[in-house]
């Protein structure tokens, strides 16, 4: 009877012991390289499946030729690339805007076969945790290295070294978040990094996800402005009811893309067009564009309230100062100079530092990911300048903290300096 409520957490246990994982009897127990091996191949046959039965049934569904299940297999193949936006070239259109919101069948995957992985190598050390990650992973992009050289047409294929590439970063960034968050790994991992650093992952990510939550909320705006618009361009594009259905899961799916473009036009660097066409918040001008659904939601003219836009990542920067561990700070000192001494301290510059860093590499790796060609002449590169989108990030919140930081402890020391000066003059 002890057992009969086993779905509450007892009183008095800690919450790391509560969510130390069982072993599963029904996994056998392998050696780390084997199980990520076995993780990594069951990883891809599943994903690739998945896409394989969507193909087939748009392949059935719409109109089409006279093409072989071999053909449409390899178009599976490719497919299944572009899960992990790996950039195609169909005919000799490149196409590097690919839509995000896919990206969650490849994550769910592989998450999941990294769970098993952990259960039958069953780790004890930090570097257990880092060789099942690396080795999963290194398998994983070898296996799409290897369906790109299958899958490529001359009409259809994409490159076997960014195919290799971005399965490998997916696989990796997929595999470390779910270690660290797989009891008991989520102290043997942290507990091998400086304090200084581990403190200063959780402000970088909640940071980049409230960029991502006002990029969503600025897109979800934009809809509904020109949802008219969008209407428009998706019956002339698919006019049919099928070819609608699958525009606008299209459309679904591409939705995390614009809300990155949306992310970038609140930080400032905007969204650059092929042909000399910029989207900013200072200069809307965005040239001659082809009649496209996902192209349809960006702004015709600066709208009166984007100059206040920079208030958000500005108020971010805030959030992250107070997301950083502090120690109790008090003003001292007997002089002006030693007051101002006092005023930073090094284990919170060097974790905010840190927390930057991050914040950077993540928006970099979310604008490169969200921008590229969309086709030729005037699409030849459409969407955010990562390198652009990361700096204004970094400089922005990076200033905010900082300010946020520095400012009440001036004044204060300041404050105290003038106070002691006079108790020593008197």
């Amino acid at each position: 009877m002890a057992n009969a409520l086993s779905g509450k957490k007892p009183k008095g246990v800690p919450q790391r012991q509560w969510r130390r994982p069982v072993p599963e009897e029904y996994i056998n127990h392998y050696p780390p390289l084997i199980s990520a091996t076995i993780a990594a191949v069951a990883a891809a046959v599943i994903g690739y499946v998945i896409t394989l039965g969507f193909v087939m049934a748009v392949w059935l569904v719409a109109a089409h030729g006279t093409e072989s299940t071999l053909t449409v297999m390899r178009a599976a193949g490719v497919a299944w690339q572009v899960l992990h936006l790996t950039p195609v070239v169909i005919g000799n259109v490149a196409l590097g805007v690919l839509p995000w919101g896919f990206l969650v069948i490849p994550i769910l995957i592989i998450w999941r076969a990294t769970q098993w992985a952990l259960k039958s190598a069953q780790p004890k050390s930090a570097i257990d945790f880092v060789r099942v990650s690396l080795s999963l992973s290194a398998i994983y992009s070898v296996l799409a290295f290897g369906l790109s050289l299958i899958s490529n047409t001359t009409g259809l294929k994409t490159s076997v070294d960014s195919s290799a590439l971005h399965a490998f970063v997916l696989a990796l960034a997929v595999t470390l978040v779910c270690i660290i968050t797989y009891a008991p790994s989520r102290t043997i991992v942290t507990d091998a990094l400086p304090r200084i650093i581990v403190n200063g992952i959780r402000p970088a990510f909640i940071a980049f996800g409230l960029l991502f939550t006002f990029g969503s909320l600025l897109t979800s705006i934009s809809l509904a402005l020109h949802w008219e618009e969008m209407r428009a361009v998706t019956s002339l594009m698919a006019p049919g009811a099928i070819d609608g259905l699958f525009m606008t899961l299209l459309g679904v799916g591409y939705l995390p893309t614009v809300s990155v473009w949306a992310l970038s036009y609140i930080l400032g660097p905007g969204i650059l067009i092929g042909g000399g066409g910029v989207v900013t918040s200072q200069l809307t001008s965005p040239g001659a564009l082809p009649a496209f659904p996902l192209l349809s939601i960006l702004p015709n003219e600066t709208p009166p309230f984007a100059s206040y836009l920079i208030a958000i990542p500005v108020l971010i920067g805030v959030v992250i100062y107070f997301l950083i561990p502090r120690e109790r700070w008090v003003a001292q000192g007997d002089s002006l100079a030693v007051a101002m001494s006092f005023v930073l301290r090094w284990r919170e510059v060097v974790t905010l530092i840190f927390s930057l860093g991050i914040l950077g590499i993540l928006l970099w790796l979310a604008t490169a990911v969200s921008s590229g060609a969309l086709g030729t002449s005037f699409l030849k590169f459409v969407g955010p300048m990562p390198n652009q989108v990361a700096i204004a990030a970094i400089s922005i919140c990076g200033l905010a903290a900082l300010l946020t930081m520095v400012l009440p402890r001036l004044v204060l020391s300041i404050i105290h300096w003038l106070t002691h000066r006079e108790f020593a003059t008197k």
